[in-house]
């Protein structure tokens, strides 16, 4: 199944990644902003807001359908997931999806191929961007082929203990409002609570206010081998003050 993911790795990204189309600002207050654990009743308002938000997704090219069952097969599928929405008024103005992800690419891909397919077939022009047509021959071919007796994935290979982030967006009409720093900082507090020693995530490099964005909530670059970096940035969780904070709560319960 690797042509598969070839073929359509651009269509969701990586645990090892987050969405990058788009900008996550962090200027201004937020008002009257409620964030909570998302359910599967709020992914139509999420497959929206990647829709308004990443406007040249391929994945969005497909239709505000194909979105929401991605984003179902993250929620849904064999992953140890962290899933936030911030709202406002009872809008959905902002979503994470972080954790360990088993297979999110090529499992969706196994889970929704006729749906997917019947989706490539409206729009051919996907196909065509910067793959070769003998990959895509061969991705349409196994898409295509009857089901077998599926193989057990192995988990994608990620940092030890460490939280991924897959995706993350603002509503473009609510961006400087800080809701993408509500995200993070929650996500943030729940990886340490489940004992996570880091998290993880990958944006493009050229794109500056997210990169600082990162920065300024103590993200670091995260060097390749050959010391080039190409988009990793990585984020020590300080477990002791976690501890710290639950012994105090414990000695002062009022």
């Amino acid at each position: 199944m690797k042509s598969v993911r070839n073929l359509f790795g651009g269509l969701l990204r990586r645990s090892r990644g987050v969405i990058v189309e788009g900008q996550v600002q962090s200027e201004g207050t937020a008002g009257a902003v409620a964030v909570r654990t998302a359910t599967e009743q709020d992914l139509a308002a999420v497959a929206a807001l990647h829709v308004h938000a990443f406007p040249g997704s391929v994945l969005g090219e497909l239709g505000v359908e194909a979105v929401r069952r991605s984003y179902k097969w993250q929620l849904t599928g064999p992953h140890d997931l962290t899933a936030l929405v911030t709202t406002q008024d009872g809008t959905v103005t902002g979503f994470l999806f972080g954790g360990v992800f088993r297979g999110s690419t090529i499992g969706f891909v196994k889970a929704e191929r006729w749906f997917l397919v019947s989706r490539v077939a409206r729009h051919p022009g996907i196909l065509l961007r910067g793959v070769g047509w003998k990959r895509i021959g061969l991705g349409v071919r196994l898409l295509l082929r009857r089901s077998q007796t599926p193989v057990a994935e192995k988990p994608d290979a990620v940092p030890r203990r460490s939280f991924g982030v897959l995706a993350i967006a603002v509503d473009p009409t609510s961006q400087g409002q800080g809701l993408g720093a509500i995200l993070m900082t929650e996500a943030t507090a729940r990886a340490t609570a489940q004992g996570f020693l880091a998290m993880h995530l990958t944006v493009h490099p050229t794109n500056v206010s997210a990169v600082a964005f990162y920065r300024s909530l103590g993200w670091v670059e995260h060097n390749e081998p050959n010391g080039s970096w190409v988009g990793r940035m990585t984020l020590a969780l300080d477990l002791d003050a976690d501890a710290d904070a639950d012994s105090a709560a414990e000695q002062d319960p009022a």
